[in-house]
């Protein structure tokens, strides 16, 4: 079942899902929570991925920069960090999709499954099918989150990662 707005306000009370919004009576919405813009990176080189995740290695990320307050986007994909910090209990998985506003102005919006006990400050990942522009903090996707049975908590390589901060993926 997915959260409700006064089951979202709830955990939000008690330090859990988003911490850090900008304006949390504009982003809680009826059954998730709007997400906005931190920075913007584009990528470059090679990517590996392998089952044991021995091989892997992540592309570099280079910091683009937003003049006055906004990133002009040509078509092409990028890497983008939340404002906020998601913190998830044992018991919640999340799930992010865009806001109709950024489908619309060609925005694809691709994230993995957050997995219960998740730390961080997340990562999207950006399609952008024509040119755009995006203002800081802007409100770009939506989180919703689910109950499960309690588990045991993530604990991966992006588990408290905060590329706001520190301008690379992962621990």
């Amino acid at each position: 079942m997915i959260l409700s707005k006064s089951q979202i306000l709830e955990y939000v009370k008690n330090g859990f899902l988003v911490q850090n919004m900008i304006d949390p009576a504009v982003q809680i919405q009826q059954a998730g929570i709007d997400l906005t813009i931190g920075k913007i990176f584009r990528l470059s080189g090679q990517g590996i991925i392998d089952f044991s995740n021995e091989k892997r290695r992540l592309p570099e990320y280079e910091e683009i920069k937003p003049k006055n307050g906004k990133w002009i986007l040509p078509r092409g994909t990028y890497n983008a960090t939340m404002n906020e910090f998601i913190t998830l209990p044992n018991n919640i998985v999340a799930l992010v999709f865009p806001r109709s506003s950024a489908l619309v102005c060609g925005i694809e919006v691709h994230t993995a499954v957050w997995d219960p006990g998740y730390r961080g400050r997340g990562v999207l990942h950006l399609n952008v099918q024509r040119d755009v522009t995006i203002y800081q903090n802007a409100r770009i996707v939506q989180m919703i989150f689910m109950k499960t049975q309690p588990t045991e908590e993530y604990n991966g390589a992006y588990k408290n990662e905060d590329l706001l901060k520190t301008g690379r993926r992962g621990r």
